[in-house]
């Protein structure tokens, strides 16, 4: 008699990848195997668990196993979901384009704060879009900003077009394929925005796979220290940020007390370091 394969269910699943998930050295390996499982069939997590007695049918299976054998090889779970959520948004993501991670919430939320929630008629620059995550959140909020977006990748460009598209705020937005941190002069802004590249050259062993073997590196390392692109992004603010406007980007969570020195020794007021949720230094942000 033909032995009949194995039907799982939902928990049974859960319950086996995330062990393996953990052997394979992923931080999150429980809450993954949940994603992975929910994306593939189409419902959100609570369903996983109200449907626990679900069979999983063998081309669920099929494409589920695929997912998991490419998570445990370390290979983002944004780029096998094909989306970032950042502040309740979704944004698409594709190889190649820097993936926008929880702590660029912080940068986010900040902005929001030094600007204030209804500000009226607003430039936003961004260098280095990526995603958009960054720009498209702010215009998002704030519906009479416009946004100037940078980046040197045309596919970063064309996946910020359409994840604004998605959001509804395509209209107020205008790309350009230049490099913010070093090309010709940005223009007038009240705000300008950042998650420049920021991990030393020499540090790539430190990085969790992840990070290191599918993110581009250009969007990554900035010199020996990391500190290249803020210190261009210091520089160059005042040439664009008009007087009483901001400055506020990510840096690592190592480099709070060189970005303040940078910052005031430029001559940037008010200056904040904030941390993220773990506490570590992540967001600079000034006025001039």
């Amino acid at each position: 008699m033909k032995r009949q394969p194995q039907l799982w269910t939902p928990i049974e699943l859960i319950r086996v990848t995330a062990e393996f998930l953990a052997d394979k050295g992923v931080e999150s390996a429980r809450l993954d195997a949940e994603l992975l499982l929910a994306h593939v069939l189409q419902c959100d997590r609570l369903h996983l668990y109200l449907d626990h007695d679900r069979p999983i049918v063998p081309d669920e299976l099929a494409r589920y196993r695929e997912l998991v054998r490419r998570r445990g090889q370390r290979e983002p779970l944004q780029l096998l979901l094909g989306s970032a959520t950042i502040l309740d948004h979704e944004f698409l993501v594709r190889p190649g384009v820097f993936i926008p991670r929880p702590e660029t919430e912080v940068l986010i939320e900040v902005a929001r704060e030094r600007v204030g929630a209804e500000p009226g008629p607003l430039r936003i620059v961004e260098a280095g879009v990526g995603t958009g995550c960054v720009g498209l959140s702010l215009l998002h909020g704030w519906p009479e900003a416009t946004l100037i977006g940078y980046d040197i990748d045309a596919a970063a460009l064309e996946l910020t077009r359409a994840n604004a598209e998605r959001l509804g705020v395509l209209d107020r937005l205008e790309l350009r394929e230049a490099d913010a941190f070093a090309g010709p002069a940005l223009p007038a802004c009240e705000l300008l925005v950042s998650n420049p590249p920021y991990v030393a050259t020499g540090e790539r062993a430190q990085l969790e796979p992840e990070v290191a073997e599918h993110e581009p590196p250009a969007a990554l390392y900035s010199g020996a220290d990391g500190l290249d692109a803020i210190r261009a992004l210091v520089r160059r603010g005042p040439e664009a940020v008009v007087p009483g406007g901001f400055l506020v980007f990510e840096h690592g969570a190592g480099q709070g007390e060189a970005v303040r020195d940078l910052l005031e020794d430029a001559g940037w007021a008010e200056v904040e370091i904030r941390a993220d949720l773990a506490g570590r230094p992540r967001v600079a942000a000034a006025r001039r």
